[in-house]
């Protein structure tokens, strides 16, 4: 909780423009891993391998399930999936077989699957990126829905720093929407803690 209290404290704040705000995920990240203990940095140094492309295959995701966090099991066993799903999409506009791509999962119920390939239909790419990026947004706040001051929560947090530094290298504009919607998530839990703690401040 001390540690969530502090990473809350230290988020940059929002200004009238992105680009003067000086949002750095590197910057950010590297600021709350100086605040957590050596067993939550190898963590979040498992997290940053699930969001280097070149370098994801079986063996990630099979580190990613067998991970003690609930987060990263969850959240990397949801991203797996969705990947399937665009190895899927990708093949058939290709002609290839997917199979030669597909990761092999456990088979279960993928309730994201419909709206998956809602967004797949959409012709305009960016637009459907765009549009998967605010899924991979959404699953990382259910995941942590509940867990306000715990490693959860900061896995949540980079999760979406991440996509917002994406957005504000592509897009400007895309970018300032998504780090305002991330501060307002964050100031959001910041009154949560305010009761929390008695009235104190973050």
């Amino acid at each position: 909780m001390d540690n969530y209290v502090y990473i809350v404290a230290g988020l940059p704040e929002l200004t009238s423009g992105f680009e003067n705000t000086g949002f750095d995920y590197a910057a950010v990240k590297e600021s709350i891993m100086e605040l957590l203990s050596e067993k939550d940095q190898k963590l979040v140094e498992l997290m940053e391998e699930g969001f280097n492309e070149d370098s994801l295959g079986v063996e990630f995701y099979d580190k990613a399930a067998k991970s003690k966090n609930r987060f990263i099991r969850e959240y990397f066993d949801f991203d797996g999936r969705l990947r399937n799903m665009k190895v899927n999409y990708l093949a058939k506009r290709l002609g290839k077989k997917a199979e030669d791509y597909i990761l092999e999962l456990p088979e279960a119920d993928f309730e994201e699957g419909k709206q998956i390939e809602e967004i797949l239909a959409d012709a305009d790419f960016v637009e459907r990126e765009q549009k998967m990026d605010e899924l991979k947004w959404e699953k990382a706040s259910d995941i942590a829905r509940m867990d306000y001051f715990n490693m959860n929560a900061i896995l949540a947090f980079l999760v979406k720093a991440k996509t917002v530094q994406r957005w504000a290298e592509l897009d400007a504009a895309k970018g300032q929407e998504m780090f305002k919607k991330l501060v307002q998530e964050i100031r959001g839990t910041s009154a949560n803690l305010d009761l929390s703690v008695g009235g104190g401040k973050v």
